[in-house]
């Protein structure tokens, strides 16, 4: 069954290799937009409060966890999701359901 929720890709990474990440955003970017993500925050100097953080924070934002997952799991993406996995290290990337705004 489909909702009609937001849900958001999180990512929280450094990044190693700035000329594969570009590479990356140039491939995905494009994916992403298929599926109806939208990049809401994008920081490259986090600085934690609390506990550890890698130093970049990116938050999109998908019209439901199901358009996520598929933006996640096509196989068009496979490529560029190697190529981020390459230029990053350590931190996360998650898939979180959202509420709708009030």
């Amino acid at each position: 069954m489909a909702t009609h929720e937001p849900a958001y890709l999180i990512g929280n990474f450094s990044i190693i290799d700035p000329d594969l990440m570009a590479e990356y955003r140039q491939k995905a970017g494009p994916i992403r937009q298929r599926y109806g993500g939208e990049i809401t925050t994008r920081v490259s100097d986090v600085t934690p409060v609390e506990g550890t953080a890698q130093s970049v924070l990116i938050v999109i934002r998908f019209p439901s966890m199901e358009q996520a997952q598929a933006f996640y799991h096509d196989p068009a993406y496979e490529p560029a999701k190697a190529l981020r996995i390459r230029a990053t290290e350590g931190g996360f990337i998650a898939l979180v359901p959202g509420t709708p705004p009030a």
